[in-house]
């Protein structure tokens, strides 16, 4: 059997999963100061197929359930996903017997972010709505994320009220220039630690984590056909096991197994031996 595989962090989870982080990105966004003890973080914890995960999301106190992600390709299903986290995390937090009581249950009101720092053109702000999916013009429901291209410049609004935010902009900007000049994404990830060291971007930050884990961190990418390679892989695999299993309780010879499940007798005796019915 194959472990199961589960995500990696992005840099940009791994950074901001963090309560000063998440208090002063809060502040930024909302223009609200709250105090450390009224952050609890929530963010979604899944593997790669059996469950989802999103980048970010945290309490901020009982009103308000932040939920951020960050993207470097636009997907115009943003809005959907959102809807699939946040129908998570409140089945997370609800009693599952409440929604049938006849008292209104209080809920924390869902704030949607998506920061985007890709290299096509994008506005500073905008917004995207789950009823722009609807094939007909309904508004039964509604589900907006603003979305904030964090690619760094000067004059933008957000970076500028939110220290965080532009350090991590800088970074990639940095990793992206190396890059351009001819840097491997090592060297360039490399050189980049080395600037933001010396210019105090995230040096508390880089300080604690070695260069390959933030190697490995940002070299990561999310590739839906590669993980729909990988999903079909693994169906197979079940398909082959089950059938491989059925042969052995039958006590059908190795070699006829093998070469009606299209699989190697290595394999087979594998199976046969992980699951306790082995014969010769």
């Amino acid at each position: 059997m194959k472990a199961k595989r589960t995500y990696k962090d992005s840099l940009f989870r791994n950074i901001f999963n963090d309560k000063r982080r998440l208090q002063r990105i809060y502040k930024a966004l909302t223009g609200k100061l709250i105090p450390l003890s009224d952050i609890k973080i929530t963010t979604l914890r899944g593997t790669f197929f059996e469950d989802i995960k999103n980048d970010i999301s945290f309490m901020a106190g009982n009103q308000h359930i932040i939920l951020m992600e960050h993207q470097s390709t636009l997907s115009e299903n943003m809005p959907l996903r959102m809807l699939w986290y946040i129908a998570k995390l409140y089945r997370q937090q609800v009693n599952p017997d409440a929604p049938y009581k006849k008292t209104r249950i209080p809920l924390p009101a869902p704030h949607f972010y998506m920061f985007y720092n890709g290299k096509d053109d994008a506005p500073e702000k905008w917004t995207m709505r789950l009823s722009d999916a609807f094939e007909e013009n309904e508004n039964t429901l509604e589900l907006v994320v603003t979305v904030f291209n964090i690619n760094y410049a000067k004059n933008s609004e957000l970076l500028q009220k939110c220290h965080d935010l532009k350090c991590y902009s800088i970074f990639v900007d940095q990793v992206r220039t190396e890059v351009a000049a001819g840097k491997t994404l090592h060297q360039a990830i490399s050189k980049t630690i080395r600037y933001c060291k010396e210019h105090d971007i995230l040096a508390d930050y880089f300080a604690k984590k070695e260069q390959e884990e933030v190697f490995d961190m940002v070299s990561f990418k999310w590739d839906w056909n590669r993980a729909m390679e990988v999903r079909a892989e693994e169906v197979a695999d079940a398909k082959t096991t089950e059938f491989v299993l059925n042969m052995l309780r039958e006590h059908e010879p190795y070699e006829k197994i093998s070469r009606l499940a299209s699989t190697s007798m290595e394999n087979v005796k594998k199976i046969a031996h992980m699951n306790n019915i082995a014969y010769n």
